[in-house]
This record gives C-alpha cells, structure tokens and sequence, in this order.
C-alpha cells in the first residue's frame, strides 16, 4: 500500500534521521525496501508526465531530471539493501534513496489520476 504525503514525509525524515542515529541494521533495510516501494510505485508517473511533454522543452527537462537522478540512486544504492554495508553506509543509501524519493513525491502512485506537480 502506498503512503500518502504525510507519510511520504515522514518516510524521508526517518532515513535523514538514520544519518545522525542510525538505527538497528533490519530497521534500516526495512526503511530501505519501503522507499524503494514507494519509489518504483512514482516512477513510472514521472516517465509517463515527461513522455506527455515536448522533447526538450523546460518541462520535460524538468521530469527527465527526476527521473535520470532516480535510475541513478537506483543503480548505485541498489533496490535491496546491501548485505555487508555497516550501520553508516546503511544509512547513506537511505538518505539518497530519500532524496530521490522526495522529488518524486511530486507524482501520484501508479494507478492514482492527479496530475503530477514537476518541481
């Protein structure tokens, strides 16, 4: 089930928070697996809002960022926690799965009709 705005928020808060506290290693892959849910429930709005635009023009530069910065945290961070990351790197991948996932926060879940709000 996806989380609404509140609870989107207080998602983010919680992986930033990790960086200064971080917490038990299951909590953070479980605070892990959840952003990634979120995030692979936004992205294809995302993809869909900057397929809907002009190539190149101002809005689609503006979805295709947060997409591309999204593929990337995705790649890098991976969708799964990683297995030997101590309690710092645990959290650090947290943190940038959170960034990508506050941006995205801008377009409803798959199967939601609001129009997305590009930043």
């Amino acid at each position: 089930m996806t989380a609404d705005l509140s609870s989107l928020e207080e998602l983010v808060a919680r992986a930033f928070g990790a960086l200064g506290d971080p917490p038990a290693p299951e909590e953070t892959a479980a605070l892990h697996r959840r952003i990634v849910a979120e995030i692979l429930l936004r992205l294809p709005q995302a993809e869909q809002a900057a397929a809907s635009e002009r190539e190149r023009s101002d809005a689609w530069y503006t979805h295709q960022r947060v997409i591309d910065a999204t593929h990337d945290a995705l790649a890098m961070v991976g969708q799964e926690p990683a297995p030997g990351d101590g309690p710092t790197g645990a959290a650090l991948r947290v943190a940038e799965l959170a960034r990508r996932l506050r941006d995205l926060s801008a377009y409803p879940p798959a199967g939601h009709t609001c129009p997305p709000r590009p930043r």
